[in-house]
């Protein structure tokens, strides 16, 4: 019993101190519970205030009469139209950058502007309702306004998204999700003739008017404009100037012909009379090249990527969301956004972008796709891109790149047509700001297609006057088929020794065109062919090494101290290199020519050691092959991701078949006038004669020319003989040594015609002694 009574007793004081500890507890509890009870009467409270002033405010407008209530809504929309068209263009207050980009989030500059248009509408119409200027507005005008800027807004991003840019940025996330559903789920074709119909149904609300007045309105306006096509073609008629169009081409700058005719000097008050020799023709590209085939869009499978991508990163404990899809014309470019995950600890955080980079193996397995290459991030764009190689990769022919804006905004002699990028846009270059280049890849990846296009993009806009070319090839492949050609200084060289030789004279070549420069005081080639007269302008000269392996292992040390100089020096004189090598070693591209060569291309190689040589980081060994390349510009910090432009050997036979053809020559032998005009392929200076060196077949020709015209210069030879610049060169310097041509004048380079010695000695004097 005793033991049963102090158990008991234990049991209630267990009791007693737990109901004092749950006493306490919500003693504690009480004042929140009690500041939360007044939260919600306050809450309420004021939602009552709120209320009752919505029901004063819409007492006092509907006591308003209905001409002022017109007037109050129509300066508000005007008002409303002005702070926003303000916010558009100088949106320097931070309101006003708000609302810039609330309207441009949501619709875009499509739907901005078609919708501001629709308000300023509304407001005069009820502003000058009594002047009765506009249609008043009603229930159908304003259900056709919106559908119009519904339309604009989806019409614009898909435009958009076609083109390759923002679809945001044209229609907002309204139009480019409207845009995206449709093209998704109907497909491109449905959702162009759901847009069409929507904007005629649009028009017919807005102007009151039945959709079959839409389609009477049409025809006459394409009657109207066929009659003032008419009346201009009448008036106006075409120049005769154009009928001189087959001398022309098209510059790649701008859109205008530009006639083939002698240039005139900066500042001269009459023309220099042309000489009659034949003027170069350029080719035509659109007879030169193929034309490009039209691409096909398959949205369905990349859709079904993006899924994919969602699904496998997620399992992994990496969720993103796609934000962009871009297809290239090898891989398609998924633009991916890290997404947040809750740890262990209950903490929300964003996923790491190394774990996305990380996961590369295994979205290659989930996709089955051959290799993928993770950019993480893009540079200028808020996401990480997964570039995933397309199932049927495309050609990008030379010519869609030669035809695009960017190749013609360039508006440079030495521009290159490079391919396109992963988003299908066009990748041009200019030769002279990078100012020399440097390629590199394994056996079959492009490289020499590349060096292809390079060449038939040189000879498409540059005559012989105005580009000579250097190529070398010692694996007797590639550059052979340029052979004969008039940009060429000597034959194309295939021997390594005579390679060495050549670069040496290069050097020398540099050297005198500084000591040129430096007599008419100017910095660079441009600036001395604007100063001096025509005949005396200097041409571009473009040296290609085809293989830079071969060379380095004939003799290393002058190949390097050639190819340095040159890279280092050349550029002002107007002197350029491309180096070409499947090779890329450390003792091939060594640290001085890499040094030197900024802008370089690295095609598909075998091992991130050799992309890091070429680059100086990994990514070319995760590269395709067939044109798959990545192009590092002089000014950029990452490499961009080119699909290669493609010239078929069809193409390069009919631009080299067209200058040939203006030397006279249909055959592939060098005619024997250009075969004997070698550059000096031995260590001496250019102007060295040596005097056992034989006489040139055209010297008696070139004598006779030089006293006809009363003057001797470089050019005069080049125009009129058809010659090289070297061989030009040699013959003047003869002339001088024997007393035909005097001294070059300062400033110009031209020289004067003398009597020979030998001719005074065998003609008798005019006055002889009785």
């Amino acid at each position: 019993m005793a033991k049963s009574k102090s158990k008991s007793r234990k049991k209630a004081t267990r009791s007693r101190s737990t109901t004092r500890r749950t006493r306490a507890r919500r003693a504690a509890q009480s004042p929140s519970r009690a500041s939360k009870g007044k939260s919600r009467r306050g809450s309420a409270r004021r939602g009552a205030e709120v209320e009752a002033w919505a029901k004063r405010a819409r007492g006092l407008w509907e006591r308003l009469p209905p001409q002022r209530r017109l007037d109050i809504a129509s300066v508000a929309l005007l008002v409303l139209v002005a702070l926003s068209a303000l916010a558009l263009v100088m949106p320097q207050a931070p309101g006003l950058a708000w609302w810039r980009r609330v309207l441009l989030t949501v619709f875009g500059w499509a739907g901005t502007v078609s919708g501001l248009g629709f308000l300023t509408w509304a407001g005069l119409a009820w502003l000058l309702r009594h002047r009765q200027w506009l249609p008043v507005p009603n229930a159908g005008r304003g259900v056709g306004a919106a559908l119009l800027t519904l339309s604009a807004s989806g019409i614009a991003a898909g435009l958009a998204a076609a083109r390759h840019a923002d679809p945001l940025a044209a229609g907002g996330v309204l139009g480019n999700g409207l845009a995206r559903g449709l093209v998704h789920a109907l497909g491109p074709w449905a959702a162009s003739i759901l847009a069409g119909a929507a904007v005629v149904l649009g028009l017919s609300l807005f102007l009151d008017r039945p959709v079959v007045w839409f389609f009477g309105w049409m025809g006459r306006l394409m009657r109207g404009a066929a009659r003032v096509r008419a009346w201009l073609a009448k008036h106006w008629p075409t120049r005769p100037q154009q009928a001189e169009a087959r001398l022309t081409s098209r510059a790649p700058g701008d859109g205008r012909p530009r006639v083939i005719a002698q240039p005139w000097p900066p500042g001269a008050a009459q023309p220099i009379t042309p000489q009659p020799a034949r003027p170069w023709r350029l080719p035509d590209p659109a007879r030169i090249l193929n034309p490009p085939s039209p691409t096909q869009a398959e949205e369905t499978i990349d859709y079904e990527r993006a899924r994919i991508i969602e699904e496998t990163l997620a399992e992994f404990g990496a969720p993103v969301q796609v934000v962009e899809i871009l297809r290239g014309p090898t891989v398609t470019l998924f633009g991916v956004v890290p997404d947040y995950v809750e740890t262990r600890s209950g903490k929300v955080t964003k996923v790491r972008v190394n774990k996305i980079v990380a996961l590369a193996d295994d979205l290659a397995l989930a996709l089955a796709a051959k290799r993928i290459r993770i950019q993480a991030p893009v540079p200028g764009r808020g996401y990480i891109g997964i570039e995933v190689p397309n199932e049927t990769p495309r050609l990008v022919p030379l010519r869609r790149v030669i035809e695009s804006p960017a190749f013609r905004r360039l508006n440079s002699p030495l521009g290159l047509a490079l391919g396109e990028d992963v988003a299908g846009r066009a990748v041009v270059a200019d030769l002279r700001r990078m100012p020399h280049l440097l390629i590199a890849g394994a056996t079959g990846s492009g490289k020499s297609v590349a060096l292809n296009s390079i060449l038939v993009t040189f000879l498409l806009f540059n005559t012989p006057d105005q580009l000579r070319l250097i190529l070398i090839d010692p694996k007797r492949v590639e550059l052979t088929a340029y052979q004969n050609i008039p940009h060429l200084l000597a034959p194309v060289i295939t021997d390594p020794e005579a390679a060495t030789d050549a670069l040496k004279w290069v050097l020398q070549e540099m050297d005198r065109r500084y000591q040129r420069m430096a007599r008419a005081r100017v910095r660079h080639l441009e600036a001395y062919n604007q100063r001096v007269p025509p005949e005396e302008r200097l041409p571009y000269l473009v040296v290609m090494i085809d293989e830079l392996a071969d060379l380095m292992m004939l003799a290393p040390t002058e190949t390097e101290r050639a190819i340095t100089r040159l890279a280092q020096l050349a550029r002002a004189t107007g002197i350029h290199v491309i180096l070409a090598t499947q090779r890329p070693s450390v003792d091939v591209v060594t640290g001085l020519i890499k040094a030197n060569f900024p802008a370089r291309i690295a095609f598909a190689v075998a091992s991130s050691v050799d992309s890091r040589v070429i680059l100086d980081r990994p990514g070319a060994e995760r590269l395709l092959g067939k044109g798959d390349m990545l192009f590092l510009p002089p000014d950029a910090a990452e490499p961009i991701r080119v699909q290669g432009a493609y010239v078929s050997d069809e193409e390069i036979r009919r631009v080299v078949q067209h200058w040939r053809a203006q030397l006279g020559l249909e055959a592939t032998d060098m005619p024997a006038g250009v075969r004997t005009a070698p550059i000096p392929l031995r260590s001496q200076e250019p102007t060295e004669l040596k005097p056992e060196a034989p006489r040139d077949p055209l010297w008696d020709q070139a004598v006779t020319l030089v006293r006809q015209e009363g003057k001797a210069s470089i050019s005069l030879l080049q125009r009129r003989l058809r010659i090289g610049y070297t061989r030009a060169a040699r013959l003047i310097e003869q002339m001088e040594a024997e007393g035909i041509v005097g001294p070059p004048q300062a400033g110009t380079g031209v020289r004067r015609v003398q009597v020979p010695a030998e001719e005074n000695r065998a003609e008798p004097p005019a006055e002889a002694p009785a």
